[in-house]
């Protein structure tokens, strides 16, 4: 796939997310963030094949944590946020990808273009950061699969016991092999108090013994510094039966670490005095792990909205084809009764009948003469006397019709008064018409919606009238006809009719014209065609679309549309 293929196929993404997992997805506008029901992402340029990356982890983290997080644990403390954050990221994707295997392969890309730009290697002189860097990439490599972590992983457990001593370690260690085990957000939230409980006592604990030996040197009373304190780790001379029950108890992973990163267990005095930490910095270093606000560290979805947010396109035409607003429901913008379609079709019968004669004469087989064939055509026989030899009948096969509609409809401000009265009319009576063609699938919409969305009318394969309750829109708002063709164009990206129409009925005055135009003619060059019926708009509509007519009154819409829609309707 080309590069620009990756952010072009994002829409559709999107569009599946909403259908198949209850995720809403927005693309548009200039920051990516969730607000726990829908994920939004900025339009992204064309031809970064690293944006696909960020943008499709991005949403498939996203959405975990919409599906399978419960947001009123938030962490007592900001390294206790920071722990269960990393947790129940880890949680959430192990779930995910159990569910939809192509999320793991996405969250696994993810991971491994994080690790290569540094997202997980902590700040030096910050073991606040430390710390969740060892158990996020221990974690992840070990749970998730995601080997590109491991020598991240490796690092930071050495320096890890540089400062905290194997034993403390270990002890951690132990308690992350359940991880795998996690099943909600709260038991993620109760590991990591697990974890900062081990760091507390190992504080109090070298608390203590720093005022006895203070005590003791004043006192100059010996022996007395030898005696540990309840919840502290023994000298590391006697470490090696414990620290091989620890590594035993442990997962397999968890013990390559320990080989990998020149931990030797089993090696002795002399090698556990080596890693025997400095009590004053383990002291400094745990006060900074419990008290310290490690920020942003180690906080995928975080990380991956300040990368998408500052690659992003503010002006949409450089980011065209990587837009989709989302939906918003009908019945939530209704104003009243919507037209009524006996009447309706009423006054546009003689659209119905055209079309439908239209059809039928198009898909005739007419039979004619040929050189050769099974049946003699009887009726010129009379040419054999003159050495023609066009004697057999053959009949001519016509393609059958196979085209997608989608018709927009135009709700903005400027359309309020008797044009949206037309405008509803005239879309109810299309779709209507059109929905009684065989090989004709249709749908309709209006826009704009809630913040830019698109407001679905009549979906394909739905009747008209089963869906007429939605045509009681108002209008209001502005013209956002860029994110209305984003939307149309995802729905029309995953149509197979080979012919496809987009329709839009508006009064010509859409925002940003010249961005319009742009994607006007980028659908066209992807073989969508494009159409115009402007309400009561006096030619403005032609400014935009190359095929238009301009509807007066409905009682013309039969004659006004049929020149469009003919050759539409016919064999291309």
């Amino acid at each position: 796939m080309s590069q620009h293929l990756f952010i072009k196929s994002l829409p559709v993404v999107a569009m599946a997310m909403g259908n198949k997992m209850g995720v809403e997805v927005v693309m548009q506008g200039s920051q990516a963030r969730t607000d726990g029901n829908t994920i939004y992402l900025p339009a992204l340029p064309e031809g970064d094949k690293s944006l696909w990356i960020l943008a499709r982890g991005y949403i498939d983290h996203e959405a975990g944590h919409i599906r399978h997080t419960d947001f009123s644990h938030v962490g007592s403390t900001p390294i206790h946020r920071a722990l269960t954050n990393i947790l129940e990221d880890i949680r959430i994707e192990l779930e995910m990808g159990g569910s939809y295997p192509g999320c793991a392969v996405n969250l696994r890309n993810l991971a491994n273009h994080l690790a290569q730009e540094g997202a997980f290697t902590p700040e030096a002189n910050r073991p606040e950061q430390l710390l969740p860097a060892w158990i996020l990439t221990a974690c992840r490599s070990r749970v998730l699969k995601q080997e590109a972590l491991e020598p991240i992983a490796r690092k930071a457990r050495q320096e890890l016991e540089g400062l905290l001593g194997p034993c403390l370690v270990g002890k951690i260690e132990k308690v992350l092999t359940g991880v795998k085990a996690l099943q909600s957000t709260g038991q993620a939230a109760t590991m990591a108090e697990e974890i900062l409980q081990l760091l507390r006592q190992e504080q109090d604990a070298a608390d203590k013994q720093q005022k006895n030996q203070a005590q003791e040197q004043k006192s100059e009373a010996d022996g007395q510094s030898d005696q540990g304190q309840e919840g502290q780790c023994p000298p590391p001379s006697k470490l090696d039966g414990d620290s091989k029950q620890d590594a035993s108890s442990g997962s397999p992973s968890f013990q390559d670490h320990d080989a990998l990163s020149g931990s030797d267990r089993d090696g002795g005095e002399k090698a556990n005095t080596a890693s025997d930490p400095n009590p004053s910095r383990c002291r400094k270093a745990l006060r900074k792990i419990l008290d310290e606000d490690p920020g942003a560290f180690g906080d995928i979805g975080t990380h991956c909205a300040a990368k998408l947010s500052a690659t992003s396109q503010n002006s949409e035409e450089h980011a065209l084809t990587g837009i989709y607003p989302g939906e918003t429901p009908a019945h939530e913008l209704l104003s009243g009764p919507p037209p009524d379609l006996h009447q309706v079709r009423a006054e546009t019968v003689g659209l119905r009948s055209r079309l439908t004669r239209l059809v039928q004469a198009s898909r005739l087989k007419r039979s004619g003469a040929g050189r050769w064939g099974r049946l003699v055509d009887h009726r010129v026989l009379h040419r054999l006397p003159t050495s023609d030899p066009r004697i057999f009948r053959r009949k001519e096969e016509r393609s059958a019709i196979h085209t997608a509609v989608l018709i927009l409809l135009d709700r903005s401000g400027s359309m309020d008064g008797p044009r949206i009265g037309l405008a509803k009319k005239a879309v109810l009576a299309l779709a209507d018409a059109l929905g009684t063609i065989p090989g004709v699938s249709v749908a309709t919409a209006a826009f704009p919606g809630t913040d830019n969305r698109v407001v679905p009318l009549t979906r394909f394969g739905q009747s008209v009238a089963r869906s007429k309750t939605g045509y009681g829109i108002g209008a209001s708002g502005g013209t956002p006809l860029v994110p209305a063709l984003g939307w149309a164009r995802a729905r029309m990206a995953v149509r197979r009719e080979s012919r496809k129409i987009v329709l839009v009925a508006t009064d010509g005055q859409p925002r940003n014209p010249a961005t319009v135009k742009a994607m006007i003619r980028k659908l066209e060059a992807e073989g969508i065609e494009m159409m115009g019926l402007g309400i009561l708009d006096n030619g403005v509509t032609g400014r935009y679309f190359r095929k238009n007519q301009t509807l007066k009154k409905l009682s013309e819409l039969p004659e006004t549309v049929f020149g469009m829609l003919r050759d539409a309707l016919t064999e291309k």
